[in-house]
């Protein structure tokens, strides 16, 4: 049955879509499904990173309705757009194949992070109806600036995997080959420089967004929580005001800063507890 799934596997949320006979185009029930499974990951504590994922080839074609004349149906389109915006100062990812397009392009931006497969195409595709938002204009410009947004939006210019890593759209592609072992072993510090691809056996976007969860999840949660807020919070506020932000947790203050130093004097991997 079609539909949205939300699952823990170990510290990672996992945020499914599953409509794949459709694309996974949104409806209104699997945006507030969408919705749902936002806010459980939001509240899930022992969930450290989340994943958002969808069946099929694509991630999402766009959206699966007309347009309503009902007030109350096109309320709930304008605020659930692409699942709705949900505060979470958590690591989002999302892992894309196929179409990424209209609303699935909006999912894809409301994540802090996207992985993508060699499939992956990227197209704004805004229908113009008076009750969808902009906010994949909002976003886009966010994310890559000006004439990149202009050239989405004006020109319906679609980005592949590799046009999208060039333009800093998505920060990864998934590529098959054998799994780095790096996060599984017992140096003190596992992690590797940044490359462009992610390799997986299987090739896929969601295998290797999880991948990227592990490595998120090798630094302290606390410190991940208070970067995403300062980072955000400051989007729009003058510098002066922004570098005197102090929200969310203190990273500084908390036991996984002792856990850390410990771990590092005893050349050993630090257990968080995300406090």
């Amino acid at each position: 049955m079609a539909g949205v799934t939300y699952k823990r596997d170990g510290r990672v949320g996992l945020i499914h879509i599953d409509a794949a006979a459709t694309g996974n185009a949104l409806t209104p029930a699997l945006r507030k499904e969408l919705n749902g499974a936002l806010l459980e990951y939001k509240h899930d504590d022992e969930a450290w990173a989340g994943v958002i994922s969808s069946a099929g080839e694509d991630f999402c074609v766009g959206t699966q309705e007309a347009a309503s004349t009902s007030r109350s149906a096109r309320r709930d389109r304008a605020e659930l757009w692409g699942g709705g915006y949900v505060e979470i100062w958590k690591p989002t990812i999302a892992a894309l194949q196929g179409q990424c397009r209209g609303e699935g392009l909006a999912i894809a931006l409301g994540c802090d992070l996207r992985v993508a497969d060699s499939t992956t195409k990227l197209a704004a595709d805004l229908s113009g109806d008076a009750s969808e938002p902009n906010v994949v204009a909002a976003w886009l410009m966010t994310h890559v600036g000006l004439s990149t947004t202009l050239g989405m939006l004006w020109m319906r210019q679609e980005l592949d995997a590799r046009q999208a890593l060039a333009v800093g759209l998505v920060n990864r592609i998934a590529v098959a080959g054998p799994k780095s072992t790096a996060a599984e072993g017992t140096e003190r510090f596992p992690m590797q420089a940044m490359v462009a691809e992610l390799s997986v056996p299987d090739g896929t976007a969601t295998a290797a967004a999880l991948a990227y969860a592990e490595e998120l999840l090798q630094y302290a949660p606390v410190t991940r929580v208070f970067q995403k807020e300062i980072a955000l919070r400051s989007v729009g506020a003058p510098f002066h005001y922004a570098q005197t932000l102090e929200v969310g947790p203190d990273p500084y203050s908390s036991s996984d800063r002792i856990e850390g130093t410990r771990a590092f004097v005893e050349n050993r991997r630090p257990a968080w507890n995300n406090r």
